[in-house]
């Protein structure tokens, strides 16, 4: 039977109301719905379409990233006697552990490749002009840092794939004019590469880019 002050909608979804009043009670204390209401309820000339799906599925594949690499980093250990180890143990003994380093890894080319033709959209419909410059200029660094990101968590399986690819990469940085050797032998940890290689690669793609985006 209802309370009084309930109506017959209300009690018979105790568990609704009850988070309908969290919700409200947090809202009050923090704005949320003012701001959920203003990233998710502009309107959109002509309405939605497929076309203007890329940043949502941006922030989806960056959820995804984000959750699935917490997971990875709670088995990985970054040197280099250990690194291919740990892998191959998330891989092979980790429930669940394939599927998750699958969606991690091919999440990021994902990532970049949807990254990329939003990008290419934010160009071609003429979206950066008219006071949004700075909007292209945050489109243009992000790039640039999910790239980063791509690049430094390309070695950490530490096989011989990501081992010759980050040789040539951090060569690619020695021709840097003036700081290229310096640059080179900052981001190996020494002249050869080894586990000062890994960890710095580790703390660059879970710590040091993750802490710019935000």
């Amino acid at each position: 039977m209802a309370e009084p002050h309930q109506s017959e909608e209300e009690a018979s979804h105790p568990y609704s109301n009850r988070w309908q009043r969290l919700y409200h009670w947090f809202d009050r204390r923090t704005g949320i719905g003012s701001l959920l209401h203003e990233a998710l309820d502009e309107p959109i000339p002509g309405g939605a379409r497929w076309a203007y799906v890329f940043g949502s599925v941006l922030l989806f594949l960056f959820i995804s990233q984000t959750i699935t690499g917490i997971f990875l980093a709670l088995y990985y250990v970054p040197s280099a006697d250990r690194a291919h180890t740990t892998v191959a143990y998330i891989v092979k003994e980790v429930t669940g552990g394939s599927f998750l380093r699958s969606l991690h890894a091919y999440g990021s080319s994902a990532m970049v490749i949807v990254l990329l033709l939003h990008l290419t959209q934010t160009y071609l419909y003429g979206a950066y002009k008219g006071r949004r410059e700075l909007l292209w200029i945050s489109g243009c660094v992000l790039l640039g840092l999910m790239l980063a990101m791509a690049f430094t968590g390309y070695l950490l399986p530490w096989d011989q794939k990501a081992y010759f690819a980050t040789t040539v990469g951090t060569n690619m940085a020695s021709d840097v004019p003036l700081i290229g050797g310096w640059l080179k032998r900052f981001m190996r940890g020494g002249n050869e590469m080894g586990t000062l290689t890994v960890s710095r690669f580790f703390v660059a793609h879970v710590f040091l880019i993750p802490a710019v985006l935000i």
